[in-house]
């Protein structure tokens, strides 16, 4: 059986150090837009220049708000760009990294509350963690990555009732919607505000479907338990073990490991192979 992800399960709001005063400790929420293109091409414009991503996340945190008001008090930070899912969905979850590492660089007040877009200048994006990676681009689907950062204890009473509120309510406008997809060159069908663990209970679906519900076992025992090793058997015959960041294939038809392995690279997870039996 596989196990997919569902959003209850709270683990991206990391716990507070336990040298910081409850008071005065910040924490993150990891969330996304989930944009459904209605072809699966890569977008004209995987970047957006700062204005342009600067009224777009005015327009995103508004929509959050519209959900969850309190949400008016933490920051909120986005990219304007856009990457394939498997690119977000990486252990220790780098392009969520960079945007807390962004929001700690920027010059901003003490109290919290704001919106702040990072767009590129001159085609690139102030860190070289956000650049999308163009060659994984192409399926239906696309994710803007974002966080909301603040007081532990704010965080800890947002948290839950966002993670309610987007499964049941997180589908974005149409009007807003559009805009997005204009934004990148895309026709959408629709976008929808998803946490990071919807989205690896949607991806979870997608490699079910796919006949790789395996392989997402091994994905998401290093995106969720990284520090756990996981091992599976696959209909082959072949099994998978992952352990410390890297997976050994054992006993994989040529065509299968190499499948495998371009897979759990666009998911940032090397792999090695031993010979078969």
């Amino acid at each position: 059986m596989v196990h997919c992800t569902t959003p209850s399960e709270n683990r991206n709001v990391p716990h507070a150090p336990l040298s910081e005063p409850l008071s005065t400790a910040r924490t993150q929420l990891m969330a996304l837009v989930a944009i459904e293109c209605e072809h699966p091409e890569a977008p004209t414009t995987i970047t957006l220049d700062r204005d342009t991503a600067s009224v777009l996340a005015d327009a995103l945190a508004h929509d959050l708000a519209r959900l969850v008001p309190e949400i008016r008090s933490l920051d909120f930070v986005m990219v304007g760009a856009v990457y394939d899912q498997a690119q977000l969905l990486r252990p220790g979850w780098p392009l969520h990294a960079a945007l807390a590492e962004a929001l700690v660089q920027l010059p901003t007040a003490a109290r919290s509350g704001h919106v702040i877009a990072l767009g590129s200048h001159a085609g690139r994006l102030p860190l070289p963690a956000l650049e999308p990676e163009t060659r994984l681009l192409g399926s239906p689907l696309l994710v803007m990555p974002w966080l909301l950062s603040g007081p532990l204890e704010v965080i800890a009473e947002v948290a839950p009732r966002l993670e309610r509120e987007l499964l049941d309510t997180g589908l974005i406008g149409a009007e807003l919607a559009l805009a997005i997809g204009e934004a990148f060159g895309v026709k959408t069908a629709h976008a929808r505000h998803l946490t990071t663990l919807d989205l690896c209970a949607l991806t979870c679906a997608q490699y079910e479907h796919a006949g790789l519900g395996a392989l997402w076992q091994v994905i998401e025992g290093a995106l969720l338990r990284m520090d756990q090793p996981v091992s599976v058997q696959l209909d082959s015959g072949g099994v998978l073990h992952y352990r410390e960041g890297h997976v050994r294939a054992e006993s994989l038809p040529p065509a299968q490991a190499a499948m495998h392995e371009a897979i759990l690279s666009a998911h940032g997870i090397p792999m090695g192979t031993d010979p078969l039996h």
